[in-house]
């Protein structure tokens, strides 16, 4: 893990989010997080427009350009290299050898975004799972039973039974139930590896940078 954790780099990969949305995402990640993350950068990664792309092949170029704590958020399918196709697309993944998540919107989307609140919905989506995969890059482990935080939602760690339910029924009932407060175990935990740092409310900045030059693929 990298030490330099609380500084999250934001990489926006296509262009199906506005950058005023990708701020609120940032805001609401420096909140669930509160102390352990406390900055955030957003920036923009060109690639050819693709429908899939290959989410190791992704962390690994993310990496390599951003390095450190970076989140990519991608309009584009992650592929993974299961040979049972009715897992090799993943809504969100982190590469175990970096500190790199990404995350992917094209089935988290609403079919037709016709209005505010669809939009909104794609949101919130995409927020409930990159907390899952920044989870994941600070240490926690996933949930298979429904693990539930004070406020009565699902802790962003709980991962349920995707064969039970298909992509829009998994979406529907474990991504939407999720919320963005962690579970006792959850915060824990956080407590125990990050200290004093979960309990600060300092320092909290956003650092908008639009960097050139990304490599393609």
């Amino acid at each position: 893990m990298n030490e330099n954790f609380g500084k999250l780099t934001i990489v926006r990969i296509g262009n199906v989010l506005t950058y005023s949305t990708l701020q609120e995402i940032g805001k609401r990640i420096l909140e669930a997080f509160n102390g352990i993350i406390t900055t955030y950068q957003l920036s923009h990664h060109e690639t050819p427009v693709t429908e899939c792309i290959d989410a190791y092949l992704l962390t690994m170029v993310l990496h390599s350009q951003y390095s450190g704590h970076t989140l990519g958020i991608t309009d584009a399918d992650l592929k993974t290299q299961d040979e049972d196709e009715f897992y090799n697309i993943i809504i969100g993944g982190k590469n175990p050898r970096n500190d790199v998540a990404v995350v992917s919107t094209r089935r988290l989307s609403p079919k037709d975004i016709q209005s505010n609140g669809d939009y909104k919905l794609l949101l919130d989506r995409t927020l409930k799972v990159s907390l899952h995969e920044i989870g994941h890059n600070l240490g926690l482990t996933d949930h298979s039973a429904y693990q539930f935080a004070s406020d009565g939602s699902l802790c962003p760690m709980s991962k349920g039974e995707f064969n039970k339910f298909g992509y829009q029924g998994y979406v529907r009932a474990i991504v939407d139930g999720r919320g963005a407060m962690f579970c006792d175990d959850c915060e824990s935990f956080l407590r125990i590896m990050y200290g004093s740092r979960r309990c600060s409310i300092e320092g909290n900045n956003v650092d908008d940078a639009n960097a050139s030059g990304a490599r393609k693929f």
